[in-house]
């Protein structure tokens, strides 16, 4: 029951984000936006990316706050009081700022965070997803598309190399490959925007990535098996990795170009 209150109550967020004037400023990321797309389960944590908001915490914070403050008739009621804004820092050259702040549904009480971000540039333009209410309904709000959702895990593999233990982008990649067509040049062109922008070099993919599979396979079982995913993933790392591969490699090298990803087929067109 506490997950449907927490599942709630990010719904009701991106609600009044939706009906404020900065429902195209604030795009929707990260886990939500991949369950939209079929590939997660719903998460509790909201990911957005803003497109002209200065990344410091007062003008974070005071942004969300702004959106949390509208008053809908959905029952919750955020404590705008209690809204504290922290930098997030990560390897990669962008910063983000979480804002926490409690909130209530009439005597239960609970803590929300929204986790902002500005950084890589967004092409092609966000698009409209709609996004399952719990009561039925779906609800509109803007978010990556599908090629800047591949962009960024490809090129954070990139730059991270043989050393990457970010395996969730790699199930992430394959797991959307797996349902939604692509189109090449759009996702050649997102790649390359993302790497100019955060100043990675677009090497040779299997060559960036080699020995990944030797050094994943150790702690890959363990981790697949704590995230719940031994009915949807590969027993071996190595053979994830191929089929990642096969979807990404073309893409960085630019062969993709002119061609659009069959997810039946598993293969550029």
């Amino acid at each position: 029951m506490q997950e449907v209150f927490q599942l709630y109550l990010l719904e009701t967020f991106l609600d009044r984000l939706s009906q404020s004037p900065w429902r195209e400023e604030l795009i929707l990321k990260g886990g939500v936006l991949l369950a939209a797309f079929g590939t997660r389960r719903p998460t509790r944590d909201v990911d957005l990316q803003a497109t002209a908001l200065d990344n410091s915490e007062d003008a974070v914070r005071t942004r969300v706050v702004e959106i949390a403050s509208m008053e809908l008739d959905d029952g919750i009621v955020f404590d705008a009081s209690s809204a504290k804004a922290t930098t997030i820092r990560d390897e990669d050259i962008y910063t983000g700022v979480r804002v926490s702040m409690g909130a209530a549904l009439a005597t239960a009480q609970f803590s929300f965070h929204v986790d902002v971000n500005v950084g890589d540039p967004i092409v092609p333009p966000p698009v409209t997803v709609q996004l399952p209410r719990l009561l039925g309904g779906y609800l509109g709000v803007s978010g990556l598309p599908l090629e800047m959702v591949h962009a960024e895990k490809i090129v954070t593999a990139i730059s991270r190399g043989s050393a990457n233990t970010r395996w969730r982008d790699f199930v992430d990649v394959v797991a959307l490959a797996a349902k939604h067509s692509v189109r090449g040049d759009a996702l050649v062109d997102s790649i390359r925007h993302v790497a100019e922008y955060r100043r990675v070099e677009l090497l040779d993919l299997p060559a960036a990535l080699g020995g990944l599979e030797i050094a994943a396979d150790r702690r890959w079982p363990a981790w697949r098996r704590k995230q719940g995913l031994e009915n949807t993933t590969p027993t071996a790392f190595a053979h994830l990795l191929a089929d990642y591969l096969t979807f990404a490699e073309p893409a960085v090298s630019g062969a993709a170009l002119g061609a659009e990803w069959d997810p039946g087929a598993q293969a550029w067109r």
